[in-house]
């Protein structure tokens, strides 16, 4: 199997390599628009109704998700490692005349009380954290008693797989869709399950999404894909080897 792509084996990971993504992948973006990705449609068909709810989302990077849930009058607050990525997002909020409270945090030590936030949202940021671990630990540990999360992250027990395999090989580093990041750790759906478990949640529901069945050279990377499955035994069935997969589960009594 692969190994991560991690440049450390520390825990610490200096923001200028994420700042340097950032500026890279979206600096170029118009701050008047904001794009909602397949994995948040995926956390929002998870979620409840957020009305009164004290929100937070951690990974919001560039900030177009949390934009979202402020349009929809959600009391939210946004976080990121990268004070690149709070940059642009406080950039497009003002541009869409929206007031959300964006922070630059580590997910891995967040900066707020214990029993704090009613629900949280993590899109596609496990992945890209030093120690995964801490990170879902901290992440339980603001949460009140009985609240929710609802985190995406990619899935490997599909076709991708041979991609890592070929960079591994190769000696590449892995691109796992916009440039390669900093830190790209390899995961299967079990082990992100078994991780919140040990954080102490309880995962009640998942689902998945972008189905690679198969990767051939000289081909693009969709051309054996299926988003969705409009039925949900197959969808059911298939879903721990969908490339986006989405939790939802609710912190533990003690």
């Amino acid at each position: 199997m692969p190994p991560d792509v991690v440049p450390s084996a520390t825990n610490a990971l200096s923001t200028d390599a994420y700042d340097r993504w950032h500026r890279s992948v979206h600096g170029g973006e118009n701050p008047a628009d904001i794009a909602l990705e397949g994995w948040h449609e995926n956390a929002l068909s998870l979620a409840p109704n957020l009305t009164d709810l004290k929100v937070l989302e951690v990974g919001c990077g560039v900030g177009d998700f949390a934009i979202y849930l402020a349009k929809q009058n959600i009391n939210v607050t946004a976080v990121d490692f990268s004070p690149a990525a709070i940059e642009l997002a406080q950039t497009k909020a003002n541009a869409q005349n929206i007031s959300v409270e964006f922070q630059v945090a580590d997910a891995q030590a967040l900066p707020f009380a214990d029993n704090t936030f009613d629900f949280i949202f993590s899109c596609e940021c496990l992945e890209h954290i030093p120690v995964p671990q801490q990170a879902l630990n901290e992440l339980q540990r603001v949460l009140k008693p009985s609240g929710r999360l609802v985190l995406t992250t990619e899935n490997y027990s599909n076709a991708m797989v041979l991609y890592w395999l070929a960079c591994w090989l190769r000696k590449e580093p892995f691109n796992s869709g916009e440039q390669v990041q900093p830190i790209d750790h390899f995961f299967v759906f079990w082990d992100v399950k078994n991780m919140m478990q040990k954080a102490g949640f309880q995962v009640e529901r998942m689902i998945g999404s972008h189905h690679v069945f198969l990767l051939l050279p000289r081909m693009h990377p969709h051309t054996f894909v299926i988003e969705r499955f409009k039925n949900n035994p197959v969808a059911s069935l298939l879903r721990p080897f969908a490339r986006h997969m989405a939790f939802e589960a609710v912190k533990k009594a003690d």
